[in-house]
């Protein structure tokens, strides 16, 4: 990821920091419970922004940023992938207990970059009879043949994948680095993620197209948190509201920008 100004670590520390305070008697956690995962690093894209677009959109529940990284270096928590996993055992322990004290309400995962593998072995790692509902892929590092079997298992809704093919970091370091999960294949948020026969439609693919920069995402990296975006076209998934459609057809047009 690109660099941001020591402020923006502040507040992500501090952010992060009551998110994980906050149970499931934070008063909105009765109502639903959404958990962010920024990328690699931990720099605090989207941490503020996601949680200030939901609440906007009408969500109801809590929105937790949950922090996974071990250092501020990208490139070292893009390689650390044990620690990351650890990580992710541990996010499937705080939704277990979510969905133990609230057995009926949605569970939902919102994520970013390295984030979105964090995110998907969480989901992974759920007992059986645990289930979220829907996740969102912004600028995923995972390989875009990840296999999703295991995480259907555990979910009830879809995954709604958000790329990008003009994306600086995953056309670049990540192709060095290899993806989240190990691979050195292109990652899911440049070219989508690709479905296996056994959960064809519930992948939903949704390439960049010119119109997003309106919202905040000029195709870059971690523009796809912008606030607007967020609010425009995340949110309805989360609220059980979005457009039931899988695009993967690669965007047309012109206005792209290459933003990280």
């Amino acid at each position: 990821m690109l660099a941001r100004p020591l402020a923006g670590i502040a507040a992500v520390l501090f952010v992060a920091g009551v998110a994980g305070c906050a149970g499931p008697d934070d008063g909105r956690a009765s109502f639903g419970k959404t958990y962010y995962i920024d990328g690699a690093g931990n720099w605090g894209f989207g941490v503020t922004e996601v949680a200030r677009a939901l609440e906007a959109a009408g969500y109801k529940g809590s929105v937790e940023a949950y922090l996974w990284t071990t250092s501020f270096n990208p490139a070292i928590d893009q390689v650390n992938r044990p620690a990351a996993r650890l990580r992710a055992a541990a996010l499937s322990d705080k939704i277990r207990n979510y969905l133990k004290t609230y057995p009926d309400n949605d569970v939902n995962i919102i994520s970013l970059s390295a984030g979105t593998g964090v995110g998907t072995w969480a989901v992974e790692a759920l007992p059986k009879g645990y289930k979220i509902n829907n996740m969102v892929l912004l600028g995923s590092s995972l390989s875009s043949t990840y296999d999703m079997t295991r995480a259907f298992e555990h979910m009830k809704g879809r995954i709604y994948v958000y790329y990008s093919p003009y994306d600086p970091i995953l056309s670049g370091p990540v192709r060095v680095l290899g993806t989240i999960d190990g691979s050195s294949e292109d990652a899911a948020g440049l070219v989508g993620l690709r479905p296996r026969a056994a959960y064809q439609g519930r992948v939903v693919n949704i390439p960049w197209r010119p119109e997003y920069a309106d919202y905040g995402w000029a195709g870059g990296h971690t523009d796809c948190t912008s606030e607007p975006f967020v609010q425009r076209f995340v949110a309805p998934y989360i609220m059980g509201a979005g457009p039931d459609r899988t695009d993967s057809a690669r965007p047309t047009g012109t206005g792209r920008r290459t933003s990280g």
